[in-house]
């Protein structure tokens, strides 16, 4: 068995999904049958596409730019739904921000739910997601597994192209927001306005609130400022020092990190499996434009 199918997971729907003890199926199929509000945001990807990131935008954008809370304090601002469940979203005021990392057609749907999504060079998501499970499981994670894993499609959470498809195929809808990760890097104040103006936020003629919020969301800051989760958040098997579970999602933040990890017959195979899943799209003008 390979050391990527030890991490404990569960299958509820046809996806797979993290399995222990935040990762209950009560909390997951609560989460899958909720109901969002008109007024509700969601924001749902495949992980490792820069969830982490769109959540704090978000934040800073209805929140007027303020410093940001931590990791833990903003699980319960911005909850994971999956690891969360629905009760608590009883605590929370409108407009209520929910973070699911699922596909379309399994993100609960409401006509009138704003959704904001994120795709990013599936080499990256690849590297990332990697460097992530190292940190949150004890399993002697090995990359060449994950890779495997990845472009048959049989990672947790599912197959990443069929994720990025669904959300592709509603790009035009009123009510969904596409993001690219690399267009992001490369002009974030046209990304944050980008996000302001979908939820509803004229932030054009304020600059000191404009650089605020882009300043508080810069990776450098987030890195520096930002305090890592030090208690149990929902994961699995956790790493811990000094009896506190240390997480950090802010890792590297580059574009282009697949060197260092990649073999050159590595690179072939997602190549070509890039070219299978999206033949006839034009998808990867999201990361290679």
């Amino acid at each position: 068995m390979s050391t990527e199918a030890q991490i404990n997971r569960q299958n509820i729907r046809g996806l797979e999904f993290p399995c222990s003890l935040f990762f209950t199926k009560a909390k997951i199929e609560a989460a899958l049958d909720y109901s969002p509000r008109d007024d509700d945001v969601i924001i749902s990807t495949y992980p490792k596409t820069g969830t982490t990131w769109i959540q704090y935008i978000v934040y800073e954008i209805l929140n007027d730019g303020k410093i940001l809370p931590s990791q833990s304090e903003m699980s319960n601002i911005v909850p994971y739904m999956e690891a969360s469940g629905t009760e608590i979203l009883e605590k929370l005021t409108p407009p209520r921000v929910l973070k699911y990392h699922l596909p379309y057609n399994m993100t609960p749907h409401n006509p009138k739910t704003k959704y904001i999504t994120i795709i990013r060079n599936p080499y990256d998501v690849l590297v990332s997601y990697y460097h992530f499970l190292r940190q949150i499981t004890n399993v002697n994670l090995q990359f060449d597994d994950l890779f495997e894993a990845f472009v048959t499609g049989k990672c947790i959470y599912g197959d990443y192209f069929d994720n990025i498809l669904s959300w592709y195929e509603h790009k035009d809808d009123d009510n969904v927001l596409l993001l690219s990760y690399e267009k992001m890097k490369k002009d974030p104040r046209k990304g944050l306005l980008l996000i302001s103006s979908f939820l509803g936020y004229d932030l054009q003629g304020n600059e000191e609130l404009i650089q605020r919020i882009l300043n508080h969301t810069s990776f450098e800051y987030m890195k520096a400022n930002i305090k890592t989760i030090e208690k149990d958040e929902g994961l699995q098997n956790e790493k811990k020092t000094d009896g506190k579970i240390h997480v950090d999602f802010f890792r590297s933040g580059k574009t282009g990190d697949k060197k260092q990890h990649f073999t050159e017959a590595q690179e072939k195979i997602l190549s070509d499996r890039i070219e299978e899943k999206l033949k006839g799209t034009d998808v990867q003008l999201l990361w290679s434009f």
